[in-house]
Formats: C-alpha cells, structure tokens, sequence
C-alpha cells in the first residue's frame, strides 16, 4: 500500500461520515460538503501544527472531535449565505477559543489561517465537482453509500 493510500485510510479512520448523519434522511449532498470540509480542517491542524497542541493537552482526538464540531456549526453559516442572509462566511476565534480555551491568541489566530484555508481549498474543488454538494445541498448523497467510506479496516 503506498504512502498517500495508507493516509487516506486513516483518515478516513478518524474522521467517519457517520458523524454527519443519524437518519438515513440526512445522508445529503449539505452534510457531505460539512464531512468534506472537516476532513481539510482535521488536515490542515494536525500538518501545520499537531505536535504543537499536544503542548496543550490536545491529542489526535481531540483535533478530529474539533473538526467536525467546527464544520457542523458551518452548516447554519452556509444556509445563511445560501439564502442571502449574509454576504460573507467568516471564522470565528470564539469558536476556537470556546473549544479550546487554553490556546494563546498566537495559536487560536493560526488555527483561523488553518479553517480558512481549508475552506477556500474546498470551495476551489466544489467549482469543477460534479456532486454539486452546494447547488444541490438536500439531496440525497450517495457518497454515504459508498463502500470506501462504509468499510471497517
């Protein structure tokens, strides 16, 4: 198995699309898209600076628990925007302060740089995706379906 395959697996390990969803009803295209983005989100903080948190107590765990704490609470952020409630999305240090209080500002400020970026890489995909997880956000995912992402390793 090569390096990139074996990665992937783990991630897919901590980060499950189960948490995403309890009825099948909820298997849609939205809470892909929230499943996508936790995946950056858990990427991007345990590359940039993983062993950083571990300084504070916060472990793998943890950064995965976050994620999709984080991308969950988008959800109602991105029908806001959808809907034209909002002009911008934004990230809040509050989110992050309240998850984890015991980070410096310092930190809390990386970690924003962190969602951020996670979230303009995957608007980027979502612009030559067929899925359509936005434009298309109540239907019914098949993804959730799929043995890639159902399968126990």
């Amino acid at each position: 198995m090569s390096r990139v395959a074996s990665n992937n697996r783990s991630r897919l390990r901590m980060i499950k699309p189960t948490a995403f969803y309890s009825r099948e009803n909820e298997k849609i295209k939205l809470n892909w898209f929230c499943y996508e983005f936790s995946i950056g989100v858990y990427d991007g903080i345990r590359m940039d600076f993983g062993k950083q948190l571990k300084k504070y107590g916060i472990d793998e765990n943890a950064i995965v628990e976050f994620s999709i704490y984080l991308s969950k609470q988008m959800k109602d952020v991105i029908l806001q925007k959808l809907s034209g409630k909002i002009d911008k999305v934004f990230f809040s240090y509050e989110t992050i302060e309240s998850y984890f209080p015991d980070l410096s500002d310092r930190l809390v400020d990386r970690m924003l740089t962190i969602i951020s970026r996670a979230w303009d890489i995957l608007l980027s995909v979502c612009e030559t995706c067929p899925t359509r997880c936005i434009s298309e956000k109540d239907v019914y995912c098949t993804m959730f379906d799929e043995e890639l992402y159902t399968a126990e390793w």
